[in-house]
């Protein structure tokens, strides 16, 4: 019985932290909806109507997981309720992957912006604006000025400042390859799907989308099992206390009417050797711990058996023969 209570506790405290760590995945990725990061919060502009969003959408994550769970859980009252927890099933599934998927990909950009080959690109980037500007303006000033030598050098700033401009557009569209690969090598994960996918010869991308999306499968299903494995459980050890109470009241039962049939027969006993008159009233004050009923019949058995005559107002006497032999 300590094993399966054990058991018991064991499998709702497992199932508590599936149940959590599913509605909290759920609940992130709809915050993801939202557009709504901690760290942007304090910088935007009307930030209570952003507060309320990112709760609205947690809300919304939260029902949808428990409504899962509540459904799963009465599926068998109707077929209706296991076929919609299966439809929340699979968008928690795809919830849940999709952040795990989202989650690694900010990881790695962090990572990128971090890294050397990125902040010696931006200053790159940084400097051939700058070198824009400072042509912009001079090409303005020889524009203006008065001298015919003047405007011919602007047609020499003109060039530049397109040259600049082009070098500018390649090293932006450069800016999201710059130092990817250094900061895949800096995530864990990435790293993990990366060597995975060297070895099968398939896209790491392509491995991670599948690791992730196995991984959520697997929680969404150890959460419904433990939800059914917990009632299992629970049915179980509730049969078990039926058992084991309904054997306790037989037993229980058995030695009441041990106890019955020994005061009984230390009753019959007694009337028979006169020790005691066969009158209820005298009985009960006997205290034989007999009901009333018991005590009656008892009485009227032995006056069946002509054991016992009838006396006045309406009880009992000890027949004459009867009483010979007593004495």
């Amino acid at each position: 019985m300590f094993v399966a209570s054990f058991m018991l506790r064991l499998v709702q405290v497992t199932q508590a932290i599936f149940c959590l760590v599913s509605m909290i995945l759920t609940s992130l990725f709809a915050l993801s909806l939202s557009g709504v990061t901690v760290d942007t919060l304090p910088d935007q502009e009307g930030w209570g109507k952003a507060v309320f969003l990112a709760v609205l959408f947690i809300l919304i994550g939260c029902c949808i997981d428990i409504g899962k769970y509540l459904f799963w859980s009465q599926r068998q009252r109707s077929r209706y309720y296991g076929m919609l927890s299966l439809v929340l099933m699979i968008f928690s599934w795809l919830a849940s992957c999709a952040f795990l998927v989202t989650s690694e990909h900010d990881l790695v950009r962090e990572s990128q912006v971090r890294s050397d080959q990125y902040i010696a690109l931006q200053l790159r980037i940084e400097s051939t604006r700058q070198a824009i500007a400072f042509h912009e303006r001079l090409l303005e000033k020889r524009l203006g000025s008065a001298y015919h030598s003047q405007w011919k050098e602007s047609e020499t700033d003109l060039e530049t400042i397109a040259s600049l401009k082009s070098t500018l557009a390649d090293l932006t569209e450069d800016s999201s390859n710059v130092g990817l690969e250094t900061a895949a090598q800096a995530v864990p994960t990435t790293r993990f799907f990366a060597g995975v996918g060297q070895v099968l010869n398939i896209d790491p991308q392509v491995v991670s989308v599948m690791g992730y999306g196995i991984l959520s499968l697997l929680l969404e299903l150890s959460t419904l099992g433990m939800i059914g494995l917990a009632r299992t459980l629970k049915s179980d050890l509730g049969g078990d206390y039926d058992v084991q109470g309904e054997t306790e009241t037989v037993i229980q039962n058995s030695e009441h009417e041990i106890e019955v049939k020994q005061k009984v027969a230390q009753l019959t006993s007694d009337i028979l050797q006169s020790r005691i008159p066969p009158v209820l009233r005298k009985i009960k004050a006997a205290h034989y711990d007999l009901d009333l009923d018991v005590v009656r019949q008892v009485l009227r058995n032995l006056f069946d058996a002509g054991i016992l005559e009838q006396d006045k107002r309406n009880s009992y006497k000890l027949g004459d023969q009867f009483q010979n032999i007593a004495s």
